[in-house]
């Protein structure tokens, strides 16, 4: 094999672990205002568009929360204070919330967002990890 193929082997080991526990993982460009979901099965929602500015995934992702946590969810997570919080140093921003699932269920869900800085260019991305808990 070669170390390509061991490196790819690897990564996708890692992915499929990753997902075991993230059921839904997001990469977002907070710079550039887009997201794209790597996953989303066996989530509590699977509302959202796989792909699209990422504005528009916080609404969206507010609409299925509790109406106790609507405003938490997106005051959190809005670009504008992501983009506060990376700019103060911070590495992660994370919460828990309760969620409407696609069955009309509430369950708690716990959302972390990593701040990765892209070395080939001045974006700010964001790896969110989504769980049921």
């Amino acid at each position: 094999m070669e170390k390509r193929d061991n490196i790819i082997s690897i990564q996708n080991l890692l992915s499929q672990a990753l997902f075991k526990q993230y059921p839904l993982v997001i990469l977002g460009n907070l710079t550039k205002n887009t997201y794209s979901f790597l996953t989303y099965e066996d989530f509590t929602s699977t509302k959202c568009q796989v792909a699209g500015t990422f504005d528009e995934l916080i609404e969206s992702g507010a609409t299925t929360m509790h109406e106790m946590d609507r405003d938490l969810f997106k005051n959190t997570f809005s670009r504008e204070k992501l983009l506060e919080d990376y700019n103060k140093g911070m590495d992660k921003v994370e919460i828990r919330v309760i969620q409407e699932g696609d069955d009309g269920q509430l369950r708690r869900v716990e959302i972390t967002d990593y701040f990765v800085k892209d070395e080939d260019s001045d974006d700010i991305l964001v790896v969110s990890l989504n769980r049921n808990m």
